[in-house]
């Protein structure tokens, strides 16, 4: 699990709806690509999006040398085991898989051969996936239609908790109490602030170097990158622009020379 956990760390991850797209990815750098069943835009009109067809993540998961992702249904087992039998390395339990937003996790996610991913919006849904056995955390939004300062302020927020709780030690009973956190969740909180390295990484409207380096600059351990990119007038460059930006965001010469050609409009 560790060493599949490595192979994305500080990296970044993007989600494609075919072959090309992926091998598209792969060339430019990418760490790891995610099959769609379909667009972000389909995403917006339908509101949900049940497990990519068997089919597409094995042509993919073939195609690349790179990890697959594949999302499912929130707390549905056999979704997981269809998707790591046709080749995902890692399952991430999506919320846009979902109409009911009460719909309770998989439990026991070590029990399961790969790595699971799970959206949070919070430093308490942190720990309650952590403590279900999530090995990478990413913010979670509501709808589709969001852009890369929703995303900010949401782990800006998880982030600053977590420092501050950090600091607190042992006095942080409001904090507890205002999260509804159980007993066995303030325990699993202590073994959480022990770690010298925190699995949450951006997600949602992030599609810019731009982006990507405000994300790595705040502290986040990796970045999930929108398909829109796919749709920019010259995807490659973008591609490779975005993957350099996770490792030169400290510099502000590569940061200009990332930029050229990537600006977004918006309506």
């Amino acid at each position: 699990m560790n060493a599949r956990v490595n192979m994305v760390k500080g990296g970044i991850i993007i989600d494609v709806i075919n072959v090309v797209q992926a091998r598209l990815a792969q060339a430019a750098g990418f760490t790891a690509v995610c099959p769609l069943n379909c667009t972000p835009a389909d995403l917006e009109e339908r509101k949900m999006s049940r497990m990519v067809d068997p089919r597409v993540t094995r042509a993919i998961s073939n195609a690349v040398l790179i990890p697959t992702v594949v999302k499912i249904t929130i707390g549905h087992d056999v979704e997981a085991d269809v998707a790591v039998e046709v080749g995902a390395n890692f399952i991430d339990e999506s919320e846009f898989a979902i109409s009911d937003p009460a719909t309770f996790y998989i439990e026991e996610k070590l029990n399961l051969s790969v790595p699971v991913i799970c959206g949070v919006s919070n430093l308490a849904d942190c720990v309650r996936r952590m403590r279900e056995g999530a090995s990478i955390l990413r913010t979670k939004h509501d709808s589709p239609d969001v852009r890369a300062d929703d995303t900010l302020v949401m782990l800006n927020s998880i982030l600053t908790d977590l420092e501050l709780l950090r600091a607190a030690d042992d006095d942080a009973d409001e904090w507890f109490e205002e999260n509804e956190m159980t007993e066995d969740e303030v325990e699993h909180l202590k073994d959480v602030n022990s770690l010298s390295y925190f699995p949450i990484y951006a997600s949602g409207g992030i599609s810019t170097p731009r982006d990507v380096a405000l994300m790595m600059k705040i502290g986040c351990s990796g970045v999930f990158v929108d398909n829109s990119v796919f749709a920019s007038d010259n995807p490659r460059n973008r591609l490779r622009a975005i993957a350099k930006a996770v490792t030169s965001y400290k510099n502000m010469e590569d940061m200009v020379a990332l930029s050229i050609g990537t600006a977004e409009r918006f309506v």
